[in-house]
This record gives structure tokens, C-alpha cells and sequence, in this order.
């Protein structure tokens, strides 16, 4: 009796944009992938551009430095939209070097790629084959790579503040607003609390400062870890609740409880909090003969409060371009230094 053939399985259907941008570099594909959180191109199975309305793209931020003024813009998708070379057309009127053009390319690409990928919410994904894009070929990234970057980036925001819902809800000051001297370091941050007034999400606030869709998402959570910012208490959803129970402790409905708040989990302490919460270092000896102290490297002055009347925190000041920004500080080594370089460029703009 001879035995039944085997039957042939069907191929698995992609549960995530991920899982189908691995299906279609597996097969070469040519063509956009798109979903609810933006689109991928992909060129022989290689992704060669990115865009999500999370993210500020190219157009965005060589208008919104001056580098590039709306009508130039406009008229550049015009002539050289419709046959994909609109980044040759920057070159060849000498408004980007080649090396600028690569570099604000990729730094676009993986910023608006992270929210694409990292979309857990479902929705309808489609596949649009041998579509082209209208900025043309500048460089492609292994969808390998990409996904390590996307899956590093997250690991990132968990370890800051393991809470999503501060990705896509207005960013809220705390009410009262805290003195200046609890400020959050750096101008960037301070900069983004400033123009933080309860309507404007990370991506209205990214655009609004001509920085990175990413950049400024971390530092909202940066800023909540710190209790700077009225965080939303709804529940959180099932992405949260995935993390491990030594980075968050939920709470009743499994959303991290708000800063501050008992049983809450406490954040990585700032700089500020560390130095406040380390023992203290005995005092020196006084020298003979008399005379001061000599100064103990990184010695504060305890107890002291400031005079005179209180700044506000808040500012109505426009915002300085993206040139006027340090890069954001990540512990990967080369996203770091690409990081820097792009900023460098900047400062030309």
C-alpha cells in the first residue's frame, strides 16, 4: 500500500511589517509596502527609502532650516517628482553635496522605518509592486539591519520609560510648573518643554524643532521618567504589558503607575539623583597652617536656594533650528558618530 503524499503547507501570512519585509527580501522584491504608520521601498529586496507621518522626512527638514525654500521645494517634485530623481536634481543644482544628500537620506530612512516596523496595532498592509520613489536611488539598508536597528531602538525607549502611550499623546507639562533650578539638563530638552502645550504630540513638537521623530520621542520619555511631564493614566496596551517585571511594575489595570505615584516604578535616576543619592564623601582635612579648602572635584553647594524672583519655564520664543541642537546621545557607537557628522552638516545650513 503505498503511503499518502505529504501535503504541501502554504506559506505563513506575515502577522507584522516586519515578518513581510523579510517575505519580500527573501523574494527580491521591488516595490512599496504600505500600512497604517507610513511606507517602505524596497529595491531588489533592499529598503531604499522610508516614510511615516511620525517622522519629519528630507523635505521637511531642508525647509524647515532654510536650506531649501517651499517654492524650490515645490517646484522640484514638479519637474523631477514624476521620474524619481529629485535627489539628483539636488546635486546637480548644487544644493546638497552628494555626502549630504546620503546623510540626511539614511537619517530620515531609519527614523520614519523605526515607527513602521514598530507598529503592533495591526491594520490593513499592502504591497504596491515596481512602484518607485519620487526622491530616486541615494542608498540602500539590509532589511536585516534595519530590524536590529528598529529592535535596539525600542530596548532603548523601554530602559528610559517602559510607557507607549507618551509616543502619541500631546505632551502635558506637570501643573504647577516646577522651579528652574528641576529643570531637565541640556537645551534640547529644556527647549522641548518650552514649546510643550498640552496639544502638541512628539511628532507636532519634532517637526515644530526640526529634529528626529525618534529623538524627540525619547526625550518625552526621558522628561516623564524625570515627573516633568503629565503622563496619560489610561491603560496601557498589551506592548507594555510585555515588559519585564524588573523594568516596570504594573499596576491594577497593567499600565505603569504615573511618576510619583505609590508602587510606582522607579526610573534610571538621573544624573542629578544619582550624585544627590550617593553617600557623602567626608570632608577634608583641613591644611595646616590655615588657608581654605582645596575644591573637591564635583562638590555642590547643599541647601542653597535660588534668589530673586522665579523664571518661568515655559517660553513663547520661536523655536532655533535643528543646526542649534547637539545629537542625541546613544549608546551605539556608530549611530552616535552618524549622529554627530549629520549635525556638523547641519551647521552649514
Amino acid at each position: 500500500m503505498n503511503a499518502a503524499p505529504a501535503a504541501v503547507r502554504p506559506p505563513a501570512t506575515p502577522q507584522t511589517p516586519g515578518e513581510a519585509l523579510g517575505l519580500l527580501a527573501a523574494r527580491r522584491a521591488t516595490g512599496a509596502l504600505c500600512g497604517p504608520l507610513g511606507s517602505l521601498h524596497l529595491v531588489d529586496g533592499q529598503v531604499a527609502h522610508a516614510d511615516s507621518p511620525r517622522a519629519p522626512g528630507l523635505a521637511e527638514l531642508l525647509t524647515g532650516c532654510g536650506r531649501i525654500t517651499p517654492g524650490q521645494w515645490a517646484e522640484l517634485l514638479r519637474l523631477d517628482g514624476p521620474r524619481a530623481r529629485v535627489g539628483e536634481a539636488l546635486v546637480e543644482r548644487r544644493l546638497l553635496t552628494r555626502g549630504e544628500l546620503e546623510l540626511g537620506h539614511l537619517g530620515t530612512l531609519f527614523d520614519a522605518a523605526f515607527f513602521v516596523l514598530a507598529d503592533r496595532t495591526g491594520g490593513v498592509w499592502r504591497f504596491e509592486p515596481d512602484a518607485r520613489h519620487w526622491l530616486g536611488p541615494v542608498a540602500t539598508v539590509d532589511p536585516g539591519r534595519l530590524r536590529r536597528e528598529v529592535e535596539r531602538r525600542g530596548r532603548l525607549l523601554e530602559r528610559i520609560w517602559p510607557w507607549p502611550q507618551l509616543d502619541t499623546a500631546p505632551v502635558r507639562p506637570v501643573v504647577p510648573v516646577p522651579r528652574p533650578s528641576h529643570r531637565p539638563p541640556g537645551r534640547r530638552r529644556r527647549e522641548l518643554l518650552d514649546h510643550a502645550d498640552g496639544r502638541r504630540t512628539p511628532a507636532d513638537l519634532a517637526r515644530l524643532l526640526g529634529r528626529s521623530g525618534f529623538g524627540v520621542t525619547a526625550d518625552v520619555r526621558r522628561l516623564a521618567a524625570a515627573g516633568l511631564l503629565d503622563a496619560p493614566r489610561h491603560a496601557a496596551p498589551a506592548a507594555a504589558s510585555a515588559v519585564a517585571p524588573s523594568a516596570a511594575t504594573p499596576g491594577a489595570s497593567g499600565a505603569p503607575a504615573a511618576p510619583g505615584a505609590p508602587g510606582a516604578p522607579r526610573p534610571a535616576a538621573p544624573v542629578a539623583e544619582a550624585e544627590a543619592s550617593a553617600p557623602e564623601a567626608p570632608a577634608p582635612a583641613r591644611p595646616p597652617g590655615g588657608g581654605l579648602h582645596r575644591r573637591v572635584p564635583g562638590a555642590t553647594l547643599t541647601g542653597a536656594t535660588p534668589s530673586g524672583p522665579v523664571a518661568p519655564t515655559r517660553s513663547d520664543r520661536p523655536p532655533t533650528t535643528a543646526a542649534a541642537h547637539p545629537p542625541l546621545a546613544v549608546p551605539d557607537p556608530d549611530i552616535a558618530l552618524l549622529t554627530r557628522v549629520r549635525t556638523l552638516l547641519e551647521a552649514r545650513l
